[in-house]
């Protein structure tokens, strides 16, 4: 029987800890001998275990998975012997912050159409795109007879005729603040673009109480702050975490919407009585047209100095058919590899791939702000929104305190 061990490795570490060995040369293996390809990711639970299947169909067990969550960071900054020979990194900040500590990728997989994931022509040496995420996707209960609005003001007049029917349109999961940073960069993105973009690059802080930001800030807040809009309201809201929002969609009933990214599919897979009473609708044009589809990536990179083992299991991974597993037994994977045959994926998340090859992208504000510590503190700025509004606190005024906040968080940051 094979046993993958499944460690947590932080960077202060001497050696990460070894799971279940099975005599000294696994042990030596676990601290940094021998010929296992170690892999760091930042996936957990289901999607751990799927990545875990993706690799088991190279039909070896020459690899050790080391979840790390939101320290992946750690991974790339480690110099202990122990250390991962691949990472899969969620911001391509991360890269950009390490490039010294990377090896390139090996010649032959980098595909043309990567060009529009990763637009720095540095990391484009060192990055291979493996999971694409749209997260400019709302789920909604089919039983309900929505039909998926095509501007903010209907998604507006939906919610109202839900809360007029006793249906809390809305289920968020704050305590997950990229929930909520994903809901704001989705408004701003599909109604202020060009705002979005200024946000996305060097920028005076000021631009967060510009007239385009204040509105998107208040667009956020008037749907969050509408009377009865959220399942449990703002308190369990605020507690709530992504797979939590998305059951109470799915699993209970207690509401007819989650603002959520593709992957969700995996949890509506496991947990819905049936999955195909769910479907999705993008988030609206605030100003019509077709702007720009909010978009994450994993991407793969190897610690240097990369071992041939390492570099197999690259090429590997960058094959059309790799994620293959993932997306038929567990679904909530997009593959960054266009090669992936469009078949493989649910009719749902069929619609939503052959959408992010075809329409224009935008990484979301995560991957822009490092300044801010990723996202954190745009996280906290929606927390306490959310809070305001649903304490009586009017749209417009929270609105103008979260552009100030903003702006003070980026003074601060010295950015």
């Amino acid at each position: 029987m094979r046993v993958h061990r499944r460690t947590l490795l932080r960077a202060a570490a001497v050696a990460p800890v070894a799971g279940l060995a099975a005599g000294c040369g696994e042990l030596g293996r676990a601290v940094g001998l021998g010929d296992i390809v170690r892999v760091a990711v930042s996936w957990s639970a289901t999607e751990l275990a799927a990545f875990a299947h993706v690799l088991d169909g190279r039909g070896t067990a020459d690899y050790e998975l080391i979840p790390l969550g939101d320290d992946i960071g750690a991974a790339l900054d480690s110099r202990t012997s122990g250390r991962p020979d691949i990472v899969a990194v969620p911001q391509v900040g991360h890269v950009t912050a390490n490039l010294d500590h990377l090896a390139p990728l090996p010649a032959g997989v980098w595909h043309d159409a990567y060009d529009r994931i990763v637009r720095d022509e540095r990391v484009r040496r060192y990055a291979l795109p493996f999971k694409l995420a749209d997260v400019s996707v709302v789920w909604y209960r089919r039983d309900l007879g929505i039909t998926p609005p095509a501007t903010w003001d209907a998604w507006l007049a939906l919610n109202e005729d839900l809360i007029d029917d006793g249906i809390a349109p809305l289920a968020l999961g704050g305590a997950d603040g990229w929930m909520l940073a994903q809901f704001f960069e989705n408004v701003l993105l599909r109604t202020y673009p060009a705002a979005f973009d200024a946000l996305s690059g060097p920028h005076e802080a000021t631009l967060w109480d510009s007239r385009e930001v204040r509105t998107a800030f208040e667009m956020v807040a008037t749907m969050w702050g509408q009377a009865g809009a959220l399942a449990g309201g703002a308190g369990k809201a605020l507690v709530q975490q992504f797979p939590d929002a998305v059951l109470e969609m799915c699993r209970y009933g207690r509401a007819a919407m989650v603002p959520a990214p593709d992957f969700a599919e995996s949890v509506i897979r496991r947990f819905a009585p049936d999955p195909r009473d769910f479907d999705t609708f993008t988030f609206p044009a605030g100003n019509g047209g077709r702007p720009p589809l909010a978009v994450s990536s994993d991407l793969l990179v190897l610690t240097r100095p990369a071992s041939g083992q390492a570099l197999d299991l690259i090429r590997y991974l960058a094959r059309p058919a790799a994620p293959v597993p993932w997306i038929r037994d567990t679904g909530g994977f997009i593959a960054a590899n266009p090669g992936t045959h469009l078949d493989e994926y649910s009719p749902t998340l069929r619609r939503l791939a052959a959408a992010l090859r075809d329409e224009d992208i935008r990484f979301g504000l995560a991957d822009q702000l490092g300044r801010l510590g990723g996202s954190e503190g745009l996280q906290r700025v929606l927390q306490d929104l959310l809070r305001g509004v649903t304490a009586g606190i009017t749209p417009r005024d929270a609105a103008r305190t979260a552009g100030l906040a903003m702006v003070d968080a980026e003074h601060r940051t010295g950015s």
